[in-house]
C-alpha cells in the first residue's frame, strides 16, 4: 500500500513540475520589457537554429563606434509556421532595424519583437 501512495505521489508532482519548468525557459524575465530598444545594424550571422533562431549585429551607437549585438527570436518551427521564415531569410550584410527588449543586465542582447528590413518589410514577433 505504501508503494502504490508513493509512486502515485510521485507521478503527481512529476506531472505538474515538468510543464512548469518548460514554461519557465520561455519567459522574458532576463529582459526590460518595460521599454523597447531600437538598434539599426548590419547582420553578421543568422542561425536557424533551436531552441531559437539568433541574429548577430554591428550596430553603430551614439559615438559612431560598433558594437555588437545578439538578437534571439523565437524558434525556428514557430517562425517557418506563422512567419514565413527560413534559413535564407536573413544574410551577412543586409541592414536591419532590430525592435526588442533589452536584457536587463546590460549586456547588448534583445529579445525581438520586430524586424524592419532595408525596403521597409516587417517581420513581426510571432
Amino acid at each position: 500500500m505504501k508503494k502504490l501512495a508513493l509512486c502515485s505521489c510521485l507521478l503527481f508532482v512529476s506531472f505538474f513540475a515538468s510543464p512548469t519548468r518548460m514554461l519557465a525557459h520561455h519567459g522574458e524575465t532576463n529582459y526590460d520589457t518595460e521599454k523597447l530598444v531600437t538598434v539599426k545594424g548590419a547582420v553578421t550571422s543568422f542561425q536557424f537554429i533551436n531552441p531559437h533562431a539568433q541574429i548577430t549585429l554591428d550596430a553603430k551607437n551614439d559615438k559612431g563606434e560598433v558594437e555588437k549585438w545578439i538578437c534571439e527570436e523565437r524558434s525556428p518551427a514557430m517562425l517557418v509556421r506563422n512567419g514565413g521564415w527560413d534559413k535564407n531569410t536573413l544574410k551577412p550584410g543586409d541592414v536591419i532595424t532590430a525592435i526588442g527588449f533589452r536584457a536587463k543586465n546590460g549586456t547588448n542582447i534583445l529579445r525581438l519583437k520586430k524586424i524592419v528590413l532595408a525596403d521597409g518589410k516587417e517581420l513581426p514577433d510571432l
